[in-house]
């Protein structure tokens, strides 16, 4: 294994996740059956997802984000905000349209696809799905959102997507490490898991005791994901 920085394992966690929750986002506002107030709180809650993007690619300027990164990322911050303070200008129910979306989400995807090339890690794929799955629903949650059927599909694609994580995370370290090396990269693997065992509970509790979700709950469930996954990322990125 190598010795690898706190930066080098946080920067495409916290790039990748706004990334995938823009993806379910657009697909909410495309699919769903959305009123135009939920279509407007929707889109004005977005910011979050520039702003954690910014923050993002800010971690990883010095040394780990490639200029062709750095530039197409910064032009997506910059479109997206600057839609998200013609949106909060909008009286009354009016919302931008969701066509709008499409450019600052598309380069938004190219940033996601140049940082996999540069990472080489696929299970970083798996990441971004289940950390942008949760992100969404908080955004989601803090708009007042009533597409029900996104309480239970997120929750959902978030357990799939940990389950296959968690199975390449081992497969990667199985191939990969010695003797020597196992027994540090075991501790590592059941801390891991315990947590993200622990997120996927308080995540679910809703689902089976029928209760609302709440922005709080989820937004828990985003930090100890966050966690999980950085001690996720310190295991793939060192071999």
């Amino acid at each position: 294994m190598t010795e690898i920085s706190f930066y080098q394992q946080i920067y495409p966690i916290i790039v990748m996740m706004p990334i995938a929750a823009a993806c379910f986002l657009a697909l909410v506002l495309v699919k769903g059956d959305v009123c135009p107030g939920q279509r407007k709180r929707i889109t004005e809650n977005m910011i979050s997802i520039w702003a954690v993007l910014a923050l993002g690619l800010m971690t990883g300027i010095e040394e780990y984000a490639t200029a062709p990164t750095l530039i197409v990322g910064g032009i997506a911050v910059f479109i997206g905000i600057m839609q998200n303070l013609i949106q909060s200008r909008l009286e009354g129910k009016r919302a931008i349209p969701s066509s709008w979306l499409r450019l600052p989400i598309a380069l938004a995807v190219i940033t996601g696809l140049l940082v996999l090339w540069q990472q080489k890690q696929p299970l970083l794929l798996l990441e971004a799905v289940l950390l942008g799955a949760v992100f969404a629903h908080v955004i989601l949650l803090r708009a007042k959102h009533r597409l029900q059927a996104f309480n239970v599909i997120l929750p959902v694609v978030g357990i799939a997507s940990s389950v296959l994580l968690m199975l390449g995370l081992l497969i990667v370290a199985g191939l990969n490490a010695d003797s020597s090396q196992m027994t540090v990269i075991q501790e590592f693997v059941i801390y891991r898991a315990v947590i993200l065992l622990l997120a996927l509970a308080i995540w679910t509790i809703p689902l089976y005791t029928k209760q609302e979700y709440t922005p709080n709950l989820v937004s828990l469930t985003t930090v100890l994901l966050l966690f999980s996954e950085v001690i996720g990322m310190g295991v793939i990125t060192a071999f």
